[in-house]
């Protein structure tokens, strides 16, 4: 049986059933955290959670098990089409023919059409050099992100690539860059990769892109009680550079954002400095952070706009032993006002 799998299939029934995962974790009296585990094919449930689980979804155990639904027998037609036969006439049902026909032909002449058009209009064959920002499992597929000016591809491993030997940085936190062969749709920002090839340490945008006015500015220190299991935990943003591929182009600024269990004082730079062993996360590249708790399990969280329009959230959650990264397409109204972006001309 396969972690991934059941995962999958968990995921899938969990949300048929129109069930967050908190909500089936209370069903189950189990952490939201642990459900998520089975469902990122970390853990498999408890073998005393199958049954229950079972009947949460309305299937068997050996189905669950399986990992896949018995198929019903389908809605028996042949009643129904010896009905609607009875009811016309020959004349109309040789008129039906000669009508449905004819938008056959017509539907195929320009599904045809339109294929070819978007096959050679949309599509991108190409070789890549970039840096891969995440790595995901869904449905027993597996899929790299890369970014591409401001939006982020996502690509379907082909056999030639090795999923689970890719590293996205390297021992010392540096990003990695790989030299990627890939084909993908300019419009879906969706595609193929069928090799993947380290090429050692890889430039950020910012190292990039020319830097603003900002650049060296740090907005003021903040600091929350209670966050990733430290009692108290500092945070700043600096490196405020123009975002090129933002909306309104060059008004936006990203920046990154530190979080630190302390600070020392730098007597010989005058300055608080907030790297070193005490830094426990980096945001790079973003548009704004926010800290609360946003899954009502009264822990709190780290919220951060991205952006990438395909992923415009991440959640970083501490799930007990480490911090795990979440995307999400949405946030409640009060959280979208606390990531308001940084402008580069407030009064444009």
């Amino acid at each position: 049986m396969n972690k991934e799998a059941m995962g999958a299939f968990i995921a899938r029934n969990r949300k048929s059933a129109g069930l967050t995962q908190r909500e089936l974790a209370e069903r189950l009296h189990v952490t939201d955290k642990a459900v998520s585990k089975w469902e990122r094919g970390l853990s498999y449930p408890d073998v005393t959670l199958l049954e229950p689980l079972a009947e949460v979804f309305g299937i068997g155990v050996e189905e669950l098990v399986a990992c896949e639904k018995r198929e019903e027998e389908p809605p028996v037609r042949a009643v129904l089409e010896i009905s609607r036969e009875n009811q016309q006439t020959e004349r109309q049902r040789a008129d039906l023919r000669m009508v449905l026909s004819a938008v056959v032909m017509l539907c195929v002449a320009l599904a045809v059409s339109w294929c070819l058009y978007a096959y050679g209009t949309s599509y991108v064959r190409e070789q890549r050099q970039a840096v891969i920002y995440m790595k995901e499992t869904e449905d027993g597929a597996n899929y790299l992100y890369i970014e591409r000016e401001g939006h982020l591809l996502r690509l379907k491993c082909g056999s030639g690539v090795d999923f689970d030997s890719l590293a996205l940085t390297d021992e010392n936190g540096n990003a990695l860059g790989y030299r990627l062969d890939c084909r993908w749709n300019e419009k879906t920002y969706e595609g193929t990769v069928n090799a993947c090839e380290e090429m050692g340490i890889m430039l950020s945008p910012r190292e990039l892109f020319s830097m603003g006015g900002m650049a060296d500015a740090f907005f003021e220190k903040q600091s929350v009680e209670s966050l990733f299991g430290e009692p108290l935990v500092y945070y700043a943003g600096g490196n405020y550079f123009p975002d090129p591929y933002s909306e309104a182009e060059g008004r936006v600024y990203l920046c990154d954002y530190s979080f630190w269990t302390g600070r020392f004082w730098d007597a010989e730079a005058g300055v608080w400095r907030n790297e070193g062993e005490n830094q426990i996360l980096r945001i790079e590249r973003c548009m704004a952070v926010t800290v609360s708790d946003i899954d009502g399990d009264g822990e709190l969280e780290v919220i951060a706009r991205n952006r990438w329009p395909e992923k415009p959230y991440a959640v970083y959650d501490w799930d007990g032993e480490e911090i795990i990264r979440l995307w999400r397409d949405s946030v409640p109204e009060e959280i979208r006002q606390d990531l308001r972006c940084v402008l580069v001309n407030e009064s444009a």
